[in-house]
């Protein structure tokens, strides 16, 4: 509090000097039109200067609250990150990682340079870099992709604003992210420009007519709770009019056990997966 009364006085001073200075030696007052006028200079310094003080207190509360804010989003991520890496540990979800792994290594057979959008601490795309993919993973948070693999290269930014040139990629995947992003529709556009001719793409969506799903949303601390879009049919149309799409269910899971299954009742994925479609020839999902 008396830091802020310091900064107040001091600027109330720093205005009063300079309407009574150099406002009577070189300026007209802007009351009465005369050069000098020591009585305008006084009116200056009592009722203009309070208020430009006041308002540049206000901004300068306000930047201080928005460093603050985004300080504190910045270690909220990185919390989160840590919290996740350590739920990862175990063996339900190393099982589930492992699955998403093996599906994703047989429907990439023949790529090479693996966009991974979403990625996080890129547990997965660290062991698809082990079965000698070259992967990019892409996230938001520079602090979840600290906890990154060295064998994958990492870039932070939003997937609607994917910094790379056209036709960088032989494949592109989300892994449970895509629901997640701001605007997924122009994170899809993104990802048919930095595709190469033909390229594939896998998105892996939380299935939200699963049981697992409608489980996790009942618990106020679930990430399920942070999802953005919950229909995945729009979801598909959408990536029609740039790929060859084919959806289908994936991993049940039934009182913490997994299983094979294409139940949409117990299938925790929906997964659509499919080409890049030469330009113009955006068609219906199969």
């Amino acid at each position: 509090m008396r830091t802020e009364a310091a900064w107040l006085g001091r600027r109330l001073l720093l205005w009063w000097v300079a309407a009574s200075g150099f406002m009577t030696m070189f300026a007209t007052c802007p009351f009465c039109g005369k050069p000098g006028c020591v009585t305008g200079a006084g009116l200056y310094a009592a009722v203009i200067a309070p208020i430009v003080t006041f308002f540049s207190w206000k901004a300068r509360r306000s930047h201080g609250k928005n460093e603050g804010s985004a300080e504190r989003t910045v270690n909220d991520s990185g919390k989160a990150s840590k919290r996740y890496i350590k739920s990862c540990r175990g063996d339900f979800w190393q099982e589930v990682f492992q699955r998403e792994l093996d599906y994703l290594v047989e429907h990439l057979g023949g790529c090479s340079d693996v966009l991974s959008v979403g990625c996080g601490p890129a547990i997965i795309e660290g062991g698809l870099a082990v079965r000698g993919f070259k992967v990019t993973g892409l996230d938001v948070s520079q602090e979840a992709l600290s906890c990154a693999p060295n064998q994958i290269r990492t870039v932070a930014a939003r997937a609607e604003d994917m910094p790379f040139p056209a036709s960088s990629f032989d494949a592109v995947i989300y892994v449970v992210s895509l629901q997640f992003v701001e605007d997924y529709r122009q994170a899809l556009e993104k990802s048919a420009s930095v595709l190469r001719p033909g390229g594939r793409i896998v998105v892996m969506l939380l299935n939200p007519e699963s049981v697992f799903f409608k489980e996790k949303l009942r618990d106020s601390d679930s990430y399920v709770r942070k999802i953005r879009y919950a229909n995945i049919r729009d979801i598909e149309r959408t990536m029609t009019e740039s790929f060859e799409v084919r959806a289908e269910y994936f991993m049940g899971v039934k009182q913490g056990r997994l299983f094979e299954s294409r139940d949409p009742d117990y299938s925790v994925l929906y997964v659509l997966s499919g080409t890049k479609l030469p330009i113009g020839a955006g068609k219906g999902s199969r």
